[in-house]
């Protein structure tokens, strides 16, 4: 199944549970918004005579009985439902940048799935090959010892190599296999779950090779950092909403006031009375004071916080763009070196075995180098993209990968 990136972070964002539940989450603490700004429902108080002695009838709603209706509502003061609506709005948006900090996260691990199985599918072709040419000569030398040509310890030795190169693959068959596991984890889609389809991401090859991380500025791409890592608006959000909480809890300190008309007939000294009710509670011994202090302490907790995510976001960027730069060093100087060279070599090799040029040793020692070096450059290739995407995790933003479009640049503020 051929699957491009960008077709892959489409169904991502289409498809996947985890971000799916985040959007819910998010939907959740706008309902919060709602809630917070709605007024107290008006309370009813009745009062009805049991029994009314003149009259000596039970429950008497005419004029010779006793029947109190009463109705308050409550008003916050201290301008309480704006500070909690405040409160409500700052939990939304932690809310938003928690559901673009996983999306960051989600998109990296997916980029760096892709990139695996791209350059492990191409060590398993390079595997094929070798196996398929290795087959060969083993079966040569399979003719050769039964004509007492070569001795068993050297027919031996090819197949011993044979059954190294053949577990070598399946080992990489099942990591690959591993990796599509997640993909379809991470993807969601129907016609992707028969475990009889096998992934091939479709990377364009010009545009990796010519990624060059040195090109980047520490500088510009920690302000990059800044503008749109998740996790540091998240922490900013943070101490803001504790501020909120704070200015909340000083105005819960004020007391609200309930009021509204009364009626009593038959209780007072009027027939018919109509009044005003009002209460009001007496800040006398709780005035809030230890959520006020509480709200203090949180307010320098999450400005310690919100420190600490600073420090992080810069090493992140900075250990991130280090590591690039020496991956990317290293396989640009050797890419196009003596990998090539063992490729070109490895025929010769194999027809001047066969033609008794070299010995066995010099043979099995030629083709586990040339099968070493061709596979550490395959995973050479595989940690430099990886490391690249790091780059791009650590910033928030595609800077090494423009043309995808990333989480965090869709919630930019």
């Amino acid at each position: 199944m051929r699957l491009e990136m960008a077709k892959a972070e489409e169904l991502l964002w289409k498809n996947n549970l985890l971000l799916l539940a985040a959007k819910y989450n998010i939907d959740a603490k706008k309902a919060g918004i709602e809630q917070a700004g709605l007024y107290a429902n008006p309370s009813i108080f009745i009062d009805q005579s049991i029994f009314a002695e003149p009259t000596r009838r039970f429950f008497d709603f005419t004029r010779a009985g006793q029947t109190v209706y009463q109705i308050q509502q409550l008003f916050l003061l201290g301008g309480k439902i704006d500070k909690r609506i405040r409160v409500a709005e700052l939990s939304a948006k932690m809310g938003e940048q928690e559901f673009y900090d996983l999306a960051r996260a989600l998109l990296s691990k997916l980029r760096r799935t892709l990139y695996f199985i791209h350059y492990y599918r191409e060590a398993i072709s390079f595997y094929d090959g070798s196996l398929e040419a290795l087959e060969k000569t083993v079966s040569s030398a399979e003719l050769a010892y039964k004509r007492r040509a070569i001795l068993q310890a050297e027919l031996l030795r090819l197949k011993a190599l044979l059954f190294f190169l053949r577990k070598e693959r399946e080992d990489l068959r099942i990591r690959v296999l591993e990796k599509e596991a997640d993909l379809r984890v991470l993807l969601n889609e129907d016609k992707f779950m028969s475990l009889d389809i096998a992934f091939e991401p479709i990377l364009n090859q010009e545009f990796v090779e010519n990624i060059d991380p040195s090109k980047l500025k520490i500088s510009d791409i920690l302000q990059t950092a800044r503008e749109f890592r998740p996790d540091l608006k998240k922490a900013v959000q943070a101490l803001r909403f504790e501020e909120a909480n704070l200015e909340l809890q000083h105005a819960n300190a004020i007391p609200d006031l309930a009021f509204g008309p009364m009626y009593n007939r038959g209780g007072t000294a009027f027939q018919n009375y109509w009044g005003v009710t009002a209460q009001l509670n007496i800040p006398l011994f709780d005035r809030n004071q230890g959520n006020i202090k509480a709200a203090e302490k949180s307010v320098l907790v999450r400005k310690q916080e919100l420190k600490n995510t600073i420090l992080e976001v810069e090493n992140d960027v900075n250990v991130a763009l280090a590591t690039a730069k020496a991956k990317d060093m290293l396989y640009r100087r050797f890419r196009n070196t003596y990998t090539k060279d063992y490729s070109d070599l490895a025929q010769d090799m194999i027809l001047s075995y066969e033609k008794r040029y070299i010995s066995i040793l010099e043979f099995a020692d030629f083709f586990e180098t040339y099968r070493s070096s061709i596979v550490e450059m395959l995973r050479l290739q595989t940690d430099r993209m990886d490391a690249i995407e790091g780059v791009n995790y650590s910033v928030g933003s595609g800077v090494l990968v423009p043309n995808y479009k990333t989480s965090t640049e869709s919630g930019r503020e």
